[in-house]
């Protein structure tokens, strides 16, 4: 049965069947219209290739990435339709706390702070799978050979609010001045104009956009991760019968070798 849920997840992928009723920030996927009810997840959808916001064939908008393509075997695996609601990354995790989603799927890190307030599922990624990285433009190469050239005063460094990339960058680079903000797109657009010197980013999300126009960024990787465990699925607190779903859901896909697949496909 398993086996079978994960080959109708596939179609579904392929035809890219969602629902017509999204709006600006809400996303609705029939993954099967004998389904009656939805399941809701949160994410922020700004961060290709987990989750980002594109046109579909029809001139619509729509949401893809790899973290959907997880939420929608969630969603099979639960008997549901989903429901991707997209908001800012700081309001995610008290938005599943206070039960206004089911779950969570944000390339998020359970951190210590997180884990307090929600509950986590096994780590989709880990540190062996996805590099965390630092973006620098290709002019100065020479100038920022290590993380350690960056931990500099006067140099300027960014990372999104409420990411562990932003804790990266206090903990790598205290020194520097560091610019944490919402918006990971500017902070994209900051580091090509030279407004900021270095980003902190995951590596999938460097690839992303250097195949997307900013072929001029450079990765340097960041090692000896503390406190860094991969990503995983957030729920509310004691809600175990989901997190026992999700976790076979988490073990069916890495054992398919989908989830890998999915995201060399998204960083294309």
């Amino acid at each position: 049965m398993k086996k079978l849920l994960m080959v109708v997840i596939l179609v579904i992928s392929a035809l890219g069947i969602y629902g017509c009723s999204n709006s600006s920030n809400v996303f609705d996927f029939i993954l099967d219209e004998d389904f009656t009810e939805f399941v809701t997840m949160a994410t922020s959808a700004d961060y290709p290739p987990y989750e980002n916001i594109v046109q579909d064939e029809n001139g619509k908008n729509t949401v893809v990435g790899v973290d959907i393509e997880i939420a929608k075997a969630i969603a099979v695996a639960l008997g549901k339709n989903l429901r991707v609601v997209h908001k800012g990354f700081d309001f995610l995790v008290e938005d599943v706390r206070a039960g206004k989603v089911d779950f969570i799927i944000a390339a998020m890190t359970p951190t210590p702070s997180r884990q307090l307030v929600i509950d986590f599922s096994k780590s989709y990624y880990t540190e062996e799978t996805v590099a965390q990285v630092v973006l620098i433009h290709k002019d100065n190469v020479n100038v920022y050979q290590s993380i350690e050239d960056l931990n500099v005063s006067g140099v300027r460094v960014g990372a999104q609010t409420g990411s562990i990339q932003a804790e990266f960058a206090e903990l790598f680079t205290p020194n520097a001045t560091a610019k944490i903000i919402q918006d990971i797109n500017e902070l994209f657009n900051n580091l090509n104009n030279d407004q900021i010197d270095a980003l902190f980013t995951e590596g999938p999300v460097a690839d992303a956009k250097i195949n997307d126009g900013y072929s001029d960024f450079v990765k340097l990787t960041l090692t000896t991760l503390e406190g860094y465990d991969g990503n995983a699925v957030g729920v509310q607190k004691g809600d175990t019968a989901l997190l026992a779903v999700i976790n076979q859901v988490i073990d069916d896909l890495n054992e398919q070798g989908l989830i890998a697949q999915w995201l060399v496909t998204y960083s294309e």
